[in-house]
């Protein structure tokens, strides 16, 4: 019996030897630098474990940090030369950095981030009809191509052609009429006294007035935030975008031999742009350049502001499909509307066709990379159909309106399925 006890105690006392100097081994030496080999998965979404081998780290949780894109993830443990971590929300692409104690090493690859979409209805039940109401309470009639946009506040502001009227979106869905008797007349007034033929798109400035362009009756309106309509001038606006540095509107006429104008303060327009296929809306960045969607030969173009030289060209000229990629490898399908976000990345709504298409391939909305214009399928694709849900699994009807708030999320007009889908990043 002493022998047996003998030898565990020796064993015990080899084991606990072996792993003193396993710990020693793999202790972090601050005159040494941190060095990061590589890392598996090399790519994923949220919630991702991904495991990072290299040299120089420390078994000391407490002491490491890793960040991906700069943005701090969990170190779920280290295990001598690796350390498991797990990939947080929104990280974007970059590189993974491991510091310690100040102690920092960087990774020389990216770990390529997967963004995962979500996509819900806001509000409409999906017949075409008119009632206000909360969430599928609600009844829109988007017969045409109409677009919407979004004040400080999370509100939205619809353009509803068939109803002849302004919607208004509460962020919890709430839908009221702003304004609009769906009398086919033309009218000035407050609310229900107000009067349009074929309200097509709307923006919002920084004080929260609305601008609805109306190409049947050849007007540009204001709005203000309680409802109250004014002519602002006597336009063939379809589209329509606002400089939110000074307030400057800019529409398109969606003609065949189309142009874009500049709304000056006294009502009148000065034509900037000309010769376009079909210019169906303009969306503005924060430097003032112009994106300029031109239905007719499926590619949107970029103009410099104030020379309105053109700038780079997204898609291929007459080119139409579903392909993503380069500015010019990527296709489009008669795109529509159009909106920029706070780092000037841009969102398509891929189906102008005049009737909603089941069959146009883009039954989704494209998104392009601001600076590199890398063109990819932000949400939905190549299928007509109606599914709330992530990714590949939620479904489109003709998306024709795009806005995006000052969180990231987007919210689109699915005209056939006349609802108005919100999609958030995970």
């Amino acid at each position: 019996m002493k022998h047996i006890r003998y030898y565990l105690l020796l064993l015990l006392g080899v084991l606990v030897f072996s792993s003193c100097k396993k710990d020693k081994a793999f202790q972090h030496d601050a005159s040494s630098p941190i060095v990061i080999d590589k890392f598996t998965p090399a790519s994923g979404g949220a919630g991702t474990e991904v495991l990072i081998y290299g040299n120089n780290f420390s078994l000391d949780t407490s002491r490491v940090t890793v960040t991906v894109n700069g943005v701090k993830a969990y170190v779920e443990g280290v295990v001598e030369d690796r350390i498991l971590v797990v990939i947080p929300r929104k990280a974007g692409t970059g590189k993974i950095v491991v510091t310690i104690d100040g102690n920092a090493g960087t990774s020389k690859e990216n770990f390529n981030y997967q963004t995962s979409y979500v996509v819900s209805t806001l509000a409409g039940n999906g017949s075409a009809g008119y009632a206000d109401g909360k969430g599928t309470a609600a009844a829109f009639n988007f017969g045409n191509r109409c677009g919407l946009d979004i004040d400080a506040d999370g509100n939205l502001y619809v353009a509803e052609a068939e109803n002849r009227r302004i919607r208004k979106i509460a962020p919890d869905g709430t839908v009221t009429t702003l304004a609009g008797s769906g009398k086919n007349e033309y009218a000035e007034g407050k609310g229900t006294a107000a009067s349009f033929f074929l309200p097509m798109d709307v923006v919002v400035d920084k004080e929260g007035n609305i601008f609805t362009s109306d190409p049947a009756a050849w007007t540009l309106r204001k709005i203000t935030p309680d409802g109250t309509t004014s002519l602002v001038g006597w336009f063939e606006a379809w589209g329509i975008g606002i400089d939110k540095r000074d307030g400057t509107i800019y529409y398109t006429d969606a003609r065949s031999n189309g142009s874009v104008f500049k709304v000056k303060p006294d009502g009148t327009a000065d034509q900037i742009i000309t010769g376009l296929s079909y210019p169906s809306d303009v969306a503005v960045d924060s430097k003032g350049n112009l994106f300029v969607v031109v239905n007719g030969n499926s590619v949107i173009q970029e103009y410099k502001y104030g020379t309105w030289e053109k700038g780079v060209t997204i898609g291929q000229s007459g080119v139409t499909g579903l392909v993503n990629g380069a500015a010019t490898d990527a296709k489009f399908e008669y795109p529509w509307m159009l909106a920029t976000d706070a780092h000037d990345n841009l969102y398509i709504a891929g189906n102008g066709t005049w009737d909603g298409s089941s069959v146009n391939t883009n039954q989704c909305v494209r998104f392009v990379a601001a600076g590199t214009w890398q063109v990819s399928t932000y949400t939905g694709g190549s299928t007509a159909g109606f599914a709330d849900g992530t990714g590949a699994a939620a479904l489109f009807y003709a998306p024709t309106g795009v806005t995006v708030g000052k969180d990231g999320t987007v919210y689109v007009v699915d005209r056939r399925n006349n609802r108005v889908r919100k999609v958030i990043a995970e």
